[in-house]
């Protein structure tokens, strides 16, 4: 057992084919850079050790059979507090990522210099995720209590886009604070020409391409609804719809694929590792993020790994025309942006990006050139580096 120097919590299960696993593995190496040995606390299904030590990393997992939220939360909040209360004296810094965790470990090492990474606050979120929580008054405003402590006591905060940024500050969130780091994409991206395919059928025939999850906020419906407007005139082009969501879910979407007669020409296929998602990228004509204007772009805000990881493999990209997108992408120049929701626009620019080679070779090299320089694995992480240094010493 490691005397860890750093300490990561996260309500979260790692590692899976999700956004949030690349973010939490490039905190948590970023932090073994910079301190030496580090503990990670997270979730753990079934099949997963619930102790494993790589190198100067070390992951205890919390595995439960709770399947009631707050249950779950409560249950890794005691897990998150046992452990903190045995390292008192030895972090020089804490990082979390969600209030579950964040709460006991700043109750418990109250003098710990503290990083609290928000992507999204729960009181956010669960409108999407559990609406019937969402829907309690008297719960919502102890959930929005333990958020504020969180925000208060955190020594600094760390969000991905401005939009974000934004919305923290309007809880009153002191500015200085927060630091805005963009997601990174790695090296596998930028090499992706030569990484193999875990898809055969994208091997023959063109292809198009959305990775992310399936919720509505998502807007996979608007892009359904738009390659339908335009299957008959791209006889040669079909859709990948590469996700990682549950069969509720990919029933939906599914029916929806049927409701269109489009089953022979588009495939959904189930996540597959990271490494391998740099490879079926390089064999897309170009990506897709639909993002939908709802409260969860464009007031919690995002960093879209989809679109990050698009633009480092050179792969043209046609998204959302939101802030979270309009923050790295600018229309025409390194990519196409569509007003969200907007089938026939959506339909105009799918056909426009599929019959005009010399557009997505234009776009594909200053979508890559753009990646470089905003969201390059070193440049990413020197900046976490200095802001954990920061943290660590203030």
């Amino acid at each position: 057992m490691l005397r860890p120097a750093a300490l990561y919590v996260a309500f979260d299960v790692f590692p899976r084919a999700k956004g949030s696993s690349t973010h939490i593995a490039s905190m948590v190496q970023g932090l073994a850079r910079r301190f030496g040995n580090v503990r990670l606390l997270c979730l753990g299904i079934a099949g997963m050790p619930a102790y494993q030590r790589e190198g100067d990393i070390e992951i205890y997992r919390f595995t439960t059979r709770h399947r009631n939220l707050l249950r779950r939360a409560t249950a890794f909040a005691r897990f998150v507090a046992s452990h903190t209360r045995q390292l008192r004296g030895t972090l020089r810094i804490a990082g979390f990522r969600d209030p579950w965790g964040g709460y006991p470990l700043l109750r418990t090492q109250p003098r710990c210099p503290t990083l609290f990474e928000v992507n999204a606050l729960p009181s956010w979120e669960l409108a999407y995720s559990r609406p019937a929580i969402s829907d309690e008054p008297a719960l919502m405003a102890k959930i929005r209590d333990i958020e504020r402590f969180c925000l208060g006591e955190a020594t600094s905060i760390l969000c991905v886009s401005s939009v974000t940024r934004r919305a923290l500050i309007g809880l009153e969130v002191d500015p200085a604070k927060i630091t805005t780091i963009p997601n990174a994409a790695g090296d596998i991206f930028r090499q992706a020409a030569t990484a193999p395919c875990a898809i055969p059928a994208l091997h023959s025939g063109r292809w198009i391409g959305y990775i992310g999850g399936l919720q509505a906020w998502q807007g996979i419906d608007t892009l359904l609804d738009a390659f339908a407007l335009v299957a008959g005139a791209l006889p040669d082009f079909n859709l990948l719809i590469l996700h990682g969501d549950s069969t509720r879910a990919v029933d939906l979407t599914e029916k929806r694929i049927s409701r269109h007669d489009l089953r022979r020409r588009v495939m959904l296929h189930s996540a597959i590792s990271h490494p391998e998602v740099a490879g079926v990228l390089k064999r897309l004509e170009f990506t897709t993020v639909p993002l939908a204007d709802t409260p969860r772009n464009t007031v919690q805000g995002c960093c879209p790994i989809k679109l990050v990881e698009s633009m480092a493999a050179g792969t043209p990209v046609i998204a959302s025309d939101l802030a979270v997108c309009r923050e790295w992408v600018t229309h025409e120049q390194n990519g196409l942006l569509v007003e969200a929701g907007d089938r026939r626009g959506w339909a105009l620019n799918l056909h426009r990006m599929a019959t005009d080679n010399r557009l997505r070779s234009r776009l594909a090299a200053a979508a890559a050139a753009s990646a470089a320089e905003h969201f390059s694995w070193g440049g990413v992480h020197q900046r976490l580096d200095d802001l954990f240094l920061h943290t660590a010493t203030h």
